[in-house]
C-alpha cells in the first residue's frame, strides 16, 4: 500500500493506493496517522478510491487510526470506497463509526 498526502481547507487527505492486507506497510497507516497527531494534525480524510484488496490488516489499522484521531479531538472520514470496501464496512458493522462519502469534497465539508 502507498500513502499520498496532501491538504484540503485545513484537512489532511490521505489517497491510499494498492493493497491494504497483511503486510508492514498497512499496519505502518496507524503509525503514520500517529505522526500526523504528533504535528497536531488531527483532521484526515482517507481517500479509498485506489484501493485494490482490502484485508482484516487494513481494516485494523484503519480502525486505530480512527480511534487514535478521536482520543486527541480529531476525526476521520473515509472518501471513495469501493463497493467491496463497503460491504466489508457493513459486514463489520463499521459503517455505524466510520462515515463514508462518495468524493473527497464531500468527506472534507463534513469534517469541518
Amino acid at each position: 500500500m502507498r500513502i499520498k498526502e496532501s491538504e484540503k481547507d485545513g484537512v489532511v487527505v490521505l489517497t491510499l493506493s494498492g493493497k491494504m492486507m497483511l503486510d508492514a506497510k498497512s499496519a505502518g497507516l496507524h503509525d503514520y496517522v500517529k505522526n500526523l497527531i504528533e504535528q497536531g494534525k488531527t483532521k484526515v480524510v482517507m481517500d479509498m478510491g485506489k484501493i485494490t484488496w482490502f484485508g482484516s490488516t487494513g481494516l485494523g489499522a484503519l480502525l486505530a487510526s480512527y480511534t487514535s484521531l478521536k482520543d486527541n479531538d480529531g476525526d476521520l472520514k473515509v472518501a471513495r470506497a469501493t463497493r467491496k470496501i463497503r460491504s466489508v464496512f457493513m459486514f463489520t458493522q463499521i459503517i455505524k463509526v466510520l462515515e463514508n462519502y462518495d468524493t473527497v469534497d464531500e468527506a472534507v465539508a463534513a469534517i469541518k
